[in-house]
This record gives C-alpha cells, sequence and structure tokens, in this order.
C-alpha cells in the first residue's frame, strides 16, 4: 500500500502546482474581460470634422484633394436632464447647440437638437457579426441624419491618445473608444463615395490632442503645414479669426503672399522681406480661405485658412 500512495502524492502535488499556475493566468484574463469602459469626455473635447472633394487631371491619376468642410463640436462640462437621463451637451464651437450625449456601459446615445429621441452613436462593448440597428449617422451641410444599421467585422484594442482603447471596425468604418468614429463625430462613415472623404480631423481634450496622434495643444490651434519645392509653411492659429501667423521653415525674401476667398476674390496680399514669417490680418466672413504663396511668378505651395 505504501509503494502506490507516494506516486499518488507526487502526482497530486504537481497537479496542485500546474493549478496554482493557472489561476494568476485566468485572473489576468477575467481581469482584462472587466476593465471599464472609458467615458466619452464631458468638458473640454473638441471634435474637428473634414470633408474632402476630388478632383482628376488627366493624364495625373492622382486625383487632387479640396477642403470643402470643417465643423467643430465641444462639449463644455454642460449637463441637461432628457426623459430621466443626464446629458452633456455638445454644441458646434461657440455656435448653437447640436445635441447632447450620454454612455452607460460602454454604449454612446445621442439625442439631437430639438428632439427628445435618443439614438445609438457608438457601442464598444459590441462583439463580432453583432449587427447594431439604428446607428445614428449624421449630414455634415445641416442637422438632418439617418438611421443605419451596422454589422460588426471585427473589435479589437489599440494604443491611442495615451492609453489602450476599445476599437470597433464594421464596414467602412472604425469606432475609437473614448474619442469616436475616424470618419467623424457625427458625419456619415463612408469614404470616397462621389469622389468626397470625410475625417476626424483632430479630437483633443483639455489642451492635449489624443487623435490622430498623442501631443500638446487644443485641436482648435491645429496647424496646417504644406511644403513645396523647397519652401514649408505653416499657418497659426488655424482656424482663426482673421488674424493669424504665415510661418516659413527659413527666411524667405521676394515671397508674394495672397489670400482668395471661396469664389476665387483675392481678399488680402502680403510681400515679405527677408523674414520667416508674415502677419496674416484680413475682413470677410467665416469660411474656408486659400493662401497662396509666390516667387516671383511661380507658385510655390498652397494652404487652406479657416476663418471662425
Amino acid at each position: 500500500m505504501e509503494g502506490h500512495t507516494e506516486p499518488n502524492i507526487v502526482n497530486y502535488l504537481h497537479a496542485m502546482k500546474h493549478l496554482l499556475f493557472l489561476i494568476p493566468l485566468a485572473l489576468l484574463h477575467v481581469q482584462s474581460i472587466a476593465q471599464p469602459f472609458i467615458d466619452f469626455p464631458t468638458d473640454g473635447a473638441i471634435w474637428v470634422n473634414t470633408e474632402y472633394t476630388y478632383t482628376f487631371n488627366p493624364p495625373n491619376p492622382i486625383p487632387a484633394s479640396d477642403l470643402t468642410d470643417v465643423d467643430y463640436y465641444c462639449t463644455l462640462g454642460m449637463d441637461t436632464t432628457i426623459q430621466s437621463n443626464l446629458y452633456t451637451q455638445v454644441y458646434r464651437c461657440g455656435d448653437t447647440y447640436k445635441g447632447a450625449l450620454r454612455q452607460d456601459n460602454g454604449v454612446v446615445y445621442f439625442v439631437p437638437r430639438d428632439s427628445v429621441d435618443e439614438y445609438l452613436l457608438y457601442d464598444f462593448g459590441a462583439q463580432e457579426n453583432q449587427t447594431l440597428q439604428n446607428v445614428f449617422i449624421g449630414n455634415h451641410f445641416d442637422d438632418s441624419f439617418m438611421l443605419q444599421d451596422f454589422t460588426v467585422n471585427q473589435t479589437g484594442t489599440e494604443f491611442i491618445g495615451g492609453m489602450t482603447r476599445r476599437v470597433v471596425y464594421a464596414d467602412q468604418y472604425r469606432w475609437i473608444e473614448g474619442i469616436g468614429c475616424v470618419t467623424g463625430l457625427f458625419m456619415e462613415p463612408w469614404a470616397n463615395v462621389s469622389l468626397y472623404e470625410n475625417r476626424l480631423e483632430c479630437m483633443s481634450v483639455n489642451g492635449t490632442t489624443l487623435f490622430p496622434t498623442d501631443g500638446s495643444g487644443d485641436c482648435s490651434l491645429t496647424v496646417a503645414v504644406a511644403t513645396a519645392k523647397n519652401i514649408s509653411a505653416q499657418i497659426y492659429p488655424n482656424p482663426n479669426a482673421g488674424i493669424a501667423t504665415l510661418q516659413f521653415g527659413t527666411v524667405q525674401t521676394d515671397v508674394l503672399v495672397s489670400i482668395f476667398n471661396s469664389i476665387g476674390q483675392m481678399v488680402a496680399s502680403f510681400t515679405t522681406a527677408d523674414t520667416d514669417r508674415v502677419e496674416l490680418a484680413f475682413e470677410g466672413p467665416s469660411g474656408i480661405y486659400n493662401v497662396e504663396i509666390r516667387v516671383g511668378n511661380e507658385l510655390r505651395t498652397n494652404l487652406k485658412l479657416i476663418k471662425i
């Protein structure tokens, strides 16, 4: 009997050792599943949505892009109660009320302006092959919207904005936890349809840029940068109220800078004199302006300037 007992004890000890080894792994797995959802920001957040249109210029096979629309959305720490639920108000930055957001266990809901009806905006707890019904899809030209069903193709995580975030892929879009959709906070999630493209150009919270790459500065101060024929230039702040700085990478001499409105009318013109920057000040309505930089008669680069 004693000869049979010792192997059993050894086997038992080996089994217990194996079990104790597996317990921490199991706990890690449970903790990863139970990781709390990252909240949508309720204060100090800025989303910059853009639309680009494309035109072909044969024989060049690569289309040229033109910035045709920009929308800015902000949360300002202001709450509202709708149908007994607490929401965060969302505004077009410095302008009108857009609607209200709330998050419940990874699901983000949206109530449009002049409505009490709640719609699904994002679901960061969605599973692969799950169909999400009646998802809110905004129109970038006005406050109209549509509801669309989407089937989740894939879920995962990515390190974005200084932390690991859940990411949901469905059809041709990507939702990022705590940030929004890569095609814009409310914009329709399709790209290159009828030669246009929507983007979430930038998203920041309290002076920290989270998307597309983490860094310092609000999205309202995002710098537009362009480089052509050895002249690099940037406009800041951009957008602005009609006063900005155009800075070159190096000192420039005899450079002509012209600003044109959306219908091609020149609204201002400046020349440099051995300097690496030009102060831009001009009058005109809010909108998108084109800044041309010329050396002699040769166009060297174009920049977009956004006046708010």
